[in-house]
């Protein structure tokens, strides 16, 4: 397994965001009638953190980073270590004042903003987003020399506009970043009636299906005789990021952050690994961490229900031609 400290570790910095994107689990939250958890990211946690890894990305699964009120103080701590620093943005609720200060801060970091469609239409996956207030930024900030990349998520109401929005790129030398989706942009609304009076597992199971698409999840329904599936833990094979929740634990990966009562994730919420009681080494050393890693690695059958969701593979049960299907 790639050692934890030659990973990133991705950083969900509070539980603050003005947009409803229908696929954040903010609004999952918001349709169970659950509260955001979390809090802000302090800069003493943020210094614990950086005594440990030199990469860090902000990209949160509940907030989007700059509405963290220290966000300043964490970028004089990324620059004074030199920390590599990359922020996932996609709110426009900052005056221009904020975003010069923090790009003078720490003209290192990395600066990707999600702005899905001409800038004119972005609001209608990004709901509450000034897309093209956030595009002059995004402008600003390249010709004050910081990187940036522009994150075009393709969606049935923008797929007909991308071209149009390369050339826009490249008419400013900005690096795109484009992720193509088969989904409309209500994918991800569930339907009251599909949450009524089921628990928490089972909206998961219904989110995680939505979430999927091509993906096939592992679960015994898509088992047959012909196709079977493959448990690949990315934490194991890959240098895949590390994850900090708002909660203040850290996590195998960003798609446990939500996972607080699912059986063989919720020890690492304890309150015993959280970063203001241990350093990192304490937590990743921990005996509830080893467990975790233990069942992926040599009991695969009990790994909890999110890492099959999301790491395994359908293949063909074929030991002549096999085909991986993600």
């Amino acid at each position: 397994m790639i050692p934890f400290y030659e990973r990133s570790i991705n950083i969900d910095a509070g539980n603050k965001c003005t947009l409803e994107c229908a696929a954040c689990s903010r609004q999952r939250y918001r349709k169970l009638g659950k509260t955001i958890p979390g809090d802000d990211l302090t800069p003493k946690q943020f210094d614990k953190l950086t005594d440990y890894f030199k990469k860090v990305s902000f990209c949160g699964t509940f907030s989007d980073p700059i509405f963290n009120p220290h966000f300043i103080d964490i970028l004089k701590i990324c620059k004074k270590k030199n920390i590599k620093t990359e922020i996932s943005s996609a709110a426009s609720q900052r005056p221009i004042k904020w975003y010069k200060r923090a790009f003078e801060t720490y003209d290192k970091a990395k600066w990707v903003f999600g702005i899905d469609g001409l800038p004119k239409d972005s609001h209608k996956y990004r709901i509450h987003q000034n897309g093209e207030y956030l595009f002059d930024i995004m402008l600003m900030a390249k010709y004050q020399n910081i990187p940036v990349v522009w994150q075009y998520i393709v969606f049935d109401y923008n797929k007909d506009d991308l071209e149009e929005a390369k050339k826009l790129a490249k008419l400013h030398k900005i690096r795109m970043q484009i992720i193509f989706s088969n989904r409309n942009v209500d994918t991800f609304k569930v339907k009251s009636d599909e949450i009524k009076n089921i628990d928490d597992n089972q909206v998961e199971k219904i989110i995680s299906k939505k979430e999927s698409n091509s993906k096939i999840l592992y679960t015994s329904k898509n088992i047959s005789s012909k196709k079977i599936n493959k448990f690949n833990p990315k934490c194991l094979l890959t240098s895949r990021d590390l994850s900090f929740s708002n909660t203040g634990h850290i996590m195998p990966c960003c798609w446990l952050n939500t996972r607080y009562s699912e059986k063989g994730i919720s020890n690492l919420f304890d309150n015993k690994h959280h970063i203001d009681n241990n350093t990192v080494e304490e937590i990743i050393n921990s005996k509830d961490w080893k467990d975790f890693f233990n069942i992926l690695k040599n009991n695969s059958e009990n790994a909890p229900f999110t890492c099959k969701s999301y790491c395994s593979n359908s293949i063909e049960d074929n030991p002549e031609e096999t085909k991986i299907k993600i």
